[in-house]
C-alpha cells in the first residue's frame, strides 16, 4: 500500500490532497495527550478499514472491503504477528479505552498504520570480523504501510506525530531497518527517518510491439544457436502456485551471492585504504520470499472478482521462467489500479549478453500477453535498469508516487552510503 497522514495513504503513503478537504480548529487533543498502541482486537482493527476504504476500497462495498483485508489478514505473509495495526489514541482510559467495541470510543481512533515484519540482509566490508565473515548479516525488519488519518483528525498533525512514534516503536523492537513508499514526495518520510530511494519504472502497453532481436551476419554461431533457443517457447514454463516455493528459496540464495561479491569488491578496496579513508557502502536487500508473492497473488485472485465480470476468473500463471536457468519473471495482476506489476525480475548471468536479451523479450512479451488476457492496460517494471530498457526499446521514467524509502536503526552510517539492493515491486505492501 502506499503511504498518507495528513490525508489518506494509498497502501504505504499519504495523500496531501484529501488534506484540503478538511476544516481545522481547536486540536481534540493535544500532542501530549496521545498515544500509538497496538490494536489488539478485531473491532479497533476493523475500525481502521472502515475509515481508510475511501481511500484504498476503489469502488466495492464495505462488506467487501473487509472480506478482502480479511483474506489478506489470514495469508502466511501476514500471520503469526507478522501484520500489526497501530492506532493514535488519546492516553486517558476514560477518554479511550482500547477493550471498548462501542463506536462512540472506536471514533476516537486519531490514525492508523500498519506495519508487516520482514526478513532483511545487511551487507558491509565494514562488518567483517575474521576470515569466515563474509560481511553478510541476516536481520528483521519492518515495511510500513497504510498510513491514513480520518478527515475530522486531519490538520493537526496526529499523522506526522504517529510516523514519528511508530519510527521509535520500531527501532525499540530490534528491527535492523525500515522501508515504506511515500506519496509525500521524498521530504515528509525523511525527516522522520526513511530516506527516499530510486523510485524509476518503464512502463509498457499490451499493444507496444517490441524489437525482434536478429543475428545481422546471419551466421550460426554457438551465441547465435544460444540466442535462437532463448526465443524457442518450448524452453519456457509458465510458473504456478507449486513451482514459486523452489524459484523464491533459489532466488534469495542468488541475492546473498550478489551481496557477497559486492562485500569481496569492497573488501579489495579496503587493502589498499583504511577504513576511515574509504567511504564503504552498506548494502541492504529485503530478502525475497515465497509469502509475499502468495499475499500479492491473493491480493490479485480475490479483486479479479470484486472489480472484474470474467466468465472465469482464475488467475493461474504467476509469470515465466526459462528452463534450466535462473531466469525468471514473477507478476502481480493490480486490477485496483490497473497495472500487470513485474514482482521480480533475473536473468541468468552465466547466461551470453545476447541470450539475455532474448529472454528479456519473451519475459516482457508474456507480461504483455497476461496483461492483454484480464483487461490490463499496462505492464509497469520499477526501478529496471538502463541496458533492459534499452533492448525493449523504452524509456525509464521518474515515480512520482510510491517513492521508495527506507532508514537503518541504531546506525551512524551515512543515508547517501546506503544501497538497496533488488529494490522491485514485491517488497511493496
Amino acid at each position: 500500500m502506499t503511504i498518507q497522514t495528513e490525508g489518506a495513504t494509498p497502501a504505504n503513503n499519504v495523500n496531501p490532497k484529501s488534506a484540503a478537504t478538511a476544516t481545522a480548529g481547536p486540536a481534540p487533543y493535544t500532542h501530549d495527550e496521545v498515544h500509538l498502541i497496538e490494536a489488539k482486537t478485531q473491532a479497533l482493527i476493523t475500525k481502521t478499514w472502515t475509515n481508510n476504504m475511501e481511500e484504498w476500497a476503489k469502488g466495492v462495498s464495505l462488506d467487501v472491503y473487509h472480506d478482502r483485508e480479511r483474506n489478506l489478514a489470514s495469508t502466511a505473509f501476514s500471520s503469526e504477528g507478522r501484520l500489526r495495526t497501530w492506532i493514535l489514541v488519546p492516553k486517558d482510559k476514560s477518554t479511550f479505552d482500547p477493550e471498548n467495541d462501542s463506536e462512540e470510543n472506536l471514533a476516537k481512533i486519531l490514525a492508523a498504520v500498519e506495519t508487516y515484519q520482514r526478513p532483511g540482509i545487511i551487507a558491509s566490508a565494514a562488518q567483517i570480523t575474521g576470515e569466515s565473515d563474509d560481511g553478510l548479516r541476516d536481520v528483521e525488519s519492518m515495511s510500513v504501510a497504510s498510513v491514513y488519518a480520518p478527515k475530522n483528525y486531519r490538520n493537526y498533525g496526529y499523522g506526522k506525530l504517529m510516523c514519528k512514534l511508530l519510527w521509535d516503536k520500531i527501532g525499540e523492537e530490534g528491527m535492523a531497518f525500515s522501508f515504506l513508499y511515500s506519496d509525500l514526495g521524498p521530504e515528509f518520510y525523511g525527516r522522520l527517518g526513511w530516506t527516499a530511494r530510486l523510485s524509476s519504472q518503464i512502463v509498457v502497453s499490451p499493444t507496444t510491439d517490441l524489437p525482434v532481436l536478429t543475428n545481422p551476419d546471419h551466421v550460426t554461431t554457438r551465441a547465435e544457436t544460444s540466442h535462437q533457443q532463448a526465443n524457442d517457447q518450448s524452453l519456457y514454463e509458465p510458473i504456478t502456485d507449486e513451482a514459486l516455493q523452489e524459484i523464491m528459496v533459489r532466488d534469495a540464495h542468488l541475492v546473498r551471492e550478489t551481496l557477497r561479491a559486492k562485500v569481496q569488491e569492497q573488501k579489495q578496496l579496503l587493502k589498499n585504504e583504511s577504513k576511515e579513508k574509504l567511504s564503504l557502502k552498506t548494502f541492504v536487500a529485503v530478502t525475497p520470499e515465497v509469502r509475499c508473492i502468495q499475499w500479492l497473488t491473493a491480493r490479485g485472485r480475490f479483486n479479479v472478482k470484486a472489480l472484474r465480470s470474467f466468465a472465469d476468473p482464475k488467475i493461474t500463471q504467476l509469470g515465466l521462467k526459462r528452463t534450466g536457468t535462473d531466469s525468471f519473471v514473477i507478476w502481480h495482476h493490480d486490477f485496483t489500479d490497473d497495472n500487470l506489476f513485474i514482482l521480480r525480475w533475473r536473468l541468468d548471468d552465466q547466461r551470453s549478453t545476447k541470450e539475455q536479451d532474448a529472454t528479456a523479450l519473451t519475459f516482457m512479451k508474456a507480461a504483455q500477453a497476461e496483461a492483454k488476457k484480464w483487461g490490463i492496460s499496462k505492464v509497469v517494471f520499477w526501478n529496471a535498469d538502463e541496458s533492459l530498457a534499452k533492448v525493449l526499446g523504452v524509456e525509464i521514467n521518474h515515480r512520482e508516487d510510491s517513492l521508495t524509502s527506507l532508514g537503518l536503526f541504531n546506525s551512524e552510517i551515512d543515508t547517501n552510503a546506503i544501497e538497496w539492493i533488488v529494490n522491485e515491486k514485491y517488497s511493496w505492501c
